[in-house]
């Protein structure tokens, strides 16, 4: 056995004894605890402690876990209605002193008291997403009543669970995949009545608010386009919820890459400077370039020949130009017969030179679609778009029910980032939009499928 297998076996096997010890331990003291309390009940005032452990015969540590135990009863009796009484603090006062409670102890003891009914006020509060001056003034009387203000004991009580609380309210507000501006407003009131500093906050809802973001995301470029509106919808949730430059990053990137993709669907194309060493023709303009690998199958007298070539592609607005150290050559637009993009790599059909498969590695999406459109430029072939887009479009009450159905997680690897809403049976085949035919695929898998369709 493995020294932190057996740790753990025994770091277990010790807490589940200690706990055992601990139960044990309470049913012992219950006879002593509740005879204690019959006598405070009988003896009022004249109650004393110290007595009436003598005469239980107590020992020094049953002494001290009665003590606690009798005083935190008496709170929990005082607490019941979600208040103290100034008859209830004397009677507290009195007890504790009757007890011989340390004050270190006492103060200890209130104010795990007073955070569990601030819990329980707090979880009625957030019920509707704000606080009422009501709801308001119930927290700043328990928080009075171990001499704490509201900001202070929300600080005692969101060091221990109080980013569960926030997190939960902010999921249950999101949980339809919307977060409206009014909610929001109310959400951030909300933390800064309690004190609560943005940053704290922001760091509570982290996963909640990635998650609404990711949804958002996946929804905007469900039909290969975002909008005007949906950007600066994104924007404004990246901008006022998000903590994390890395993944706020990422979804930027994300959009960019939806408008630019969008962009050429249109026939708009890049424009970059010239690679080094590349003789362009006059007004040539370059749209892309970067390494690729070349391979061309030949079918021989002797059977099939695969050539091989790492090399520099440059994809202008009539060409693209190939260079290795073995091999240089270029094909015009207009001669291609034909093009088949898989995903990162595109098989291009000619009756001269280039004809090949040409991959473009990772992220080779993007150089795919660039050539493509460069080659439907040149010969004149891109048109405005027919109702086959408005066929693929999935209405929001699809793709949120789809997005519920996932747990907002990729149908084949269980992935939470770079989501999409994908047909199981492609437009192009009959399928249709409803929600038997939706389903959330990431990049990878979404791009899998389609090189095997």
């Amino acid at each position: 056995m493995s020294t932190n297998k057996k740790n753990g076996v025994l770091g277990w096997l010790g807490t589940a004894i200690n706990d055992y010890l601990d139960r044990a331990s309470d049913e012992l003291l219950a006879p002593h605890v509740a005879w204690m309390e019959t006598e405070v009940t009988r003896l009022k005032k004249s109650f004393d402690f110290a007595k009436a452990a003598e005469a239980r015969r107590l020992s020094a540590t049953d002494r001290e876990l009665v003590a606690e135990t009798l005083y935190r009863n008496y709170l929990c009796r005082c607490w019941q209605d979600a208040r103290l009484s100034d008859r209830e603090r004397e009677l507290l006062a009195w007890l504790a002193n009757n007890l011989g409670l340390p004050s270190a102890k006492v103060s200890e003891l209130n104010e795990r008291a007073a955070v569990d009914v601030f819990r329980k006020r707090l979880a009625q509060a957030f019920a509707d997403g704000k606080l009422d001056d009501t709801e308001k003034a119930q927290l700043a009387e328990v928080a009075a009543a171990c001499n704490r203000t509201v900001e202070g004991l929300m600080q005692t009580f969101c060091a221990k669970e109080g980013d569960d609380l926030l997190r939960n309210v902010f999921a249950g507000m999101a949980s339809d995949g919307q977060l409206q501006r009014e909610e929001w407003r109310q959400f951030r009131e909300t933390m800064s009545l309690l004190g609560i500093p943005k940053d704290q906050a922001l760091k509570a809802i982290r996963l909640p608010a990635q998650k609404l973001v990711e949804h958002t995301l996946a929804d905007a470029r469900s039909d290969d386009e975002i909008t005007e509106r949906e950007e600066q919808v994104l924007t404004s949730l990246l901008d006022n919820l998000i903590d994390d430059p890395r993944f706020a990053h990422y979804v930027r990137g994300e959009v960019a890459e939806v408008k630019e993709m969008q962009n050429l669907a249109r026939g708009v194309l890049p424009s970059i400077a010239s690679p080094n060493g590349v003789a362009l023709r006059a007004g040539e303009i370059v749209h892309w370039a970067g390494r690729v690998e070349f391979e061309r199958v030949r079918e021989l007298a002797n059977g099939p020949k695969v050539e091989k070539a790492s090399g520099d592609l440059v994809v202008t607005d009539s060409r693209a130009i190939f260079e290795s150290p073995g091999r240089s050559m270029e094909l015009n637009h207009r001669r291609i017969l034909a093009h088949y993009p898989f995903g990162s790599r595109i098989e291009i059909r000619s009756g001269g030179k280039g004809a090949g498969s040409y991959e473009f590695g990772n992220g080779g999406e993007r150089a795919v679609a660039i050539w493509e459109t460069a080659i439907r430029r040149a010969n004149q072939t891109i048109v405005a778009s027919d109702d086959k887009e408005v066929r693929r479009r999935i209405t929001r009450d699809v793709r949120q029910r789809v997005w519920q159905k996932y747990g907002g997680r990729c149908a084949e690897c269980n992935a939470d980032t770079y989501l999409e809403f994908d047909h199981i049976i492609p437009v192009a085949k009959g399928g249709g939009n409803s929600e038997t035919n939706v389903q959330l695929l990431c990049r990878n898998c979404n791009l899998a499928k389609s090189d095997n369709i």
